[in-house]
């Protein structure tokens, strides 16, 4: 970390733990008006006497270094756009200084680190926080940037919503020989759960604008198969949330990102799901049936053939996969509150089921 970053960042910590040594029935105005000049806000009094209830409150929980949260509020309340909002307007330095802060005593630091190993081939030793923002996504709520001690930047976001469902599943793919981002799951001293996991590169294939028809008449091969193997996988473990989960890389490999929802394995749970093979004729041509028609005849072969052959590889490597189930039967049963031998008779079903 640059020296001078680093000065101001001790400062701003140092004033921290002053400001939290105040009981918070104490904490007045003026000691906020004080913490916020610190971390960098310009016109305090004017960001402390916005129009949110309990705003004072918030800014005591977004200033905590033992929690991790960025956006203290429910991403269901009423009032959470207005926070989102108002930390948003700080000035990108002032919420570099904040999070920064959370590292230490959350553990944060060392599962980033963690987290860049497995991205990188060097792995490195330190790193400073150079970008902080809020996305508004609901299993996506903190992206920032970290740069190492030579000069790499990575972004990567922090989750705090489905964390569990999403580390049982990043162990799957790389045993069927199947592309996957990784992850880092932490749970702090302090108790909160987290995700950290980085920013995909590519494109969103159901979500992105820039898949036009003359992209998908130009990916359409690559896309199909890529996404007809992770349906295999992703039916085989029950995956319910799909629309807007693929992601097409520049290395031309198909990504499954935010795989929160899993084990829906039941004729009757509901899923969120488009196969490929209708949604991009429709999608290449929405306004000529012939057309979409004659492009879906070509599509579902090809992911017809691939998906029987990544089953085939799954039934294959079922013993790898019962093995990493039952090393995670602790969090499996955890996150489904079923008995873990349901669960894991359920998918040995799916995959061995006649087709």
């Amino acid at each position: 970390m640059r020296s001078a970053a680093q000065a101001d960042l001790a400062k701003y910590e140092r004033a921290l733990h002053r400001y939290f040594q105040i009981p918070a029935s104490s904490r007045k105005t003026k000691d906020r008006e004080k913490i916020l000049k610190v971390v960098g806000v310009d016109n305090t009094l004017e960001f402390l006497t916005m129009h949110i209830p309990l705003w004072e409150v918030k800014i005591d929980e977004l200033l905590d270094p033992t929690c991790t949260d960025m956006l203290p509020i429910s991403i269901s309340h009423s009032y959470v756009n207005w926070v989102r909002g108002a930390i948003r307007l700080m000035p990108d330095g002032a919420r570099v200084k904040i999070f920064s802060s959370k590292l230490k005593s959350t553990g944060l630091k060392k599962a980033i680190l963690q987290l860049l190993s497995r991205m990188t081939e060097d792995a490195p030793r330190d790193f400073e926080v150079t970008d902080v923002q809020l996305v508004e996504k609901v299993h996506k709520d903190t992206l920032f940037r970290v740069r190492d001690e030579k000069g790499k930047e990575l972004s990567l976001y922090l989750s705090r919503f489905g964390c569990l469902g999403e580390y049982i599943y990043s162990g799957l793919p790389g045993l069927v020989g199947l592309p996957v981002l990784p992850v880092v799951h932490h749970v702090t001293p302090q108790g909160e759960e987290i995700l950290l996991k980085p920013k995909e590169e590519g494109v969103n294939i159901y979500l992105d604008e820039g898949v036009t028809a003359s992209r998908i008449l130009r990916e359409w091969t690559w896309w199909v198969e890529g996404a007809a193997r992770q349906d295999a996988l992703g039916d085989c473990i029950g995956t319910a949330l799909r629309y807007g989960h693929y992601v097409a890389s520049p290395g031309k490999k198909v990504f499954m990102i935010d795989n929160i929802e899993l084990f829906h394995l039941n004729d009757t749970d509901v899923r969120i799901f488009e196969p490929i093979h209708d949604f991009l004729p429709r999608k290449a041509y929405p306004d000529d049936q012939g057309k979409r028609d004659a492009l879906q005849a070509r599509m579902q072969p090809d992911y017809d053939k691939v998906y029987r052959d990544q089953m085939r590889i799954i039934v294959r490597e079922w013993a790898e996969i019962e093995r990493y189930l039952i090393q995670m039967r602790r969090h499996i049963r955890t996150y489904t509150g079923e008995v873990f031998e349901k669960v894991l008779a359920n998918v040995k079903a799916r995959v061995f089921e006649k087709r």
